[in-house]
């Protein structure tokens, strides 16, 4: 470091060429060790040798929230070439990826390369090549010790609270990848019609298979998620004005609190219908909080869902599908306010589509789609915390 320059955050985490490399330092302390060089007092600015905007300082807050609850990933040491990459500085990218809504691998490597805040936060000395992005990106989908990262966080937060409801619901992801199905394939198909009473002599009618509920209320949240597809498909919806919509790649199941915070999130393939994700995602959620109501909508109106929560000594509000006859008492009005706090997992998933989440997916396999929206996720959780946790209890500080 030459005498009469700042120093800058780059020169604090350089590790050294020779010997045994130390452990990757976390943003907590990278900044601990400016505040010692620089004083008390110091201006973030002092780190950096280009101006630092409103975003990367957010980025920045929300790095310190989220790396204490990630865990150490350390890939095994070659015996022979040249000392690998460390993986901390890649992880930070692929969250700036979702941070700053960037689209492809190869645009977040061209916004390191001319962004040199970003380049110091990620905690790159050298961009490294696209391939070695490619490569750490196949890499950290299939690493489980990421996937944990977003229970740690929420499960500390929310530790001895008690959140009064969950609220969930799923959104399309599109894809561009080539599905195993056809749109014809997931169209709501015409019941076949038998007439009354028992079959015909030689009449075979298909045997009625036992719901994909009452299978899933025996198993385990991992045994029922192995059973639903997984494969980029055709998926269709009716919208909020009753047309069919259809769409190609992915549907994300999302659970939310009464602030937006996510608690559990599910990627399946898009012909998965949200009622047959459910319960994983009720027994995911209640391992990590503890809340009172369960708010659903009108796709999720079936009698095995509603019993598996009220066994759990919780309350199910569930928006009613319309159905023929339908003799059962409708929603009284203290209930349909308590129902209308159902909007924040709507713009939850507005709130990821619109800034944290690609339009369309440019990777191809359920592990690396859902990596990318595991990292979207992650920004929005430590956003909220931000926002409802750790600023209050600073206002009050003061």
């Amino acid at each position: 470091m030459k005498s009469g320059n700042k120093p800058c955050m780059m020169e604090l985490s350089r590790q050294p060429t020779t010997g045994e490399a130390p452990a990757m330092k976390s943003i907590s302390d990278i900044l601990g060790g400016m505040q010692i060089l620089l004083g008390l007092s110091y201006d973030l600015q002092d780190g950096f040798e280009e101006y630092l905007t409103e975003e990367q300082r957010t980025f920045l807050s929300m790095l310190r929230v989220l790396e204490e609850h990630l865990p150490s990933c350390c890939r095994a040491k070659a015996k022979t070439g040249r000392p690998a990459y460390q993986e901390m500085p890649f992880v930070r990218a692929f969250l700036a990826k979702a941070f700053f809504r960037v689209l492809t691998i190869e645009d977040l490597r061209k916004r390191l390369l001319s962004d040199p805040n970003l380049r110091k936060i990620c905690g790159f000395a050298k961009v490294p090549s696209l391939a070695t992005f490619s490569r750490r990106l196949a890499a950290l989908s299939v690493n489980t010790c990421i996937g944990n990262s977003l229970e740690t966080l929420v499960s500390s937060y929310h530790s001895g609270r008690i959140v009064g409801h969950i609220s969930r619901d799923s959104t399309a992801i599109a894809a561009r990848e080539k599905p195993y199905n056809k749109k014809s394939d997931v169209a709501i198909a015409r019941p076949q019609k038998h007439h009354r009473g028992r079959p015909r002599k030689g009449e075979r009618r298909p045997e009625k298979k036992v719901p994909v509920i009452e299978l899933q209320a025996q198993q385990l949240p991992q045994e029922a998620l192995k059973a639903l597809p997984t494969r980029c498909s055709w998926g269709c919806k009716k919208n909020s004005q009753g047309n069919l919509s259809y769409w190609k790649g992915y549907k994300l199941h999302l659970d939310v609190t009464d602030t937006g915070i996510p608690i559990s999130f599910v990627v399946t393939g898009a012909n998965v219908h949200d009622s047959q994700v459910a319960l994983p995602l009720e027994a995911m959620t209640e391992a990590r909080v503890t809340h009172l109501y369960s708010l659903m909508d009108a796709a999720y109106d079936a009698e095995g869902i509603a019993s598996f929560i009220q066994d759990r000594e919780r309350i199910p509000i569930i928006d009613r599908n319309k159905r023929r006859n339908d003799t059962r008492i409708p929603l009284d009005p203290a209930t349909k306010r308590r129902f209308a706090i159902r909007t924040t997992v709507e713009r939850a998933n507005a709130y990821l589509k619109d800034w944290l989440l690609s339009p369309q997916c440019f990777v191809r396999g359920i592990k690396k789609v859902s990596f990318q929206i595991l990292c979207g996720v992650l920004c929005l959780a430590a956003v909220k915390i931000l926002q409802y946790f750790i600023v209050p209890a600073l206002n009050k500080s003061a």
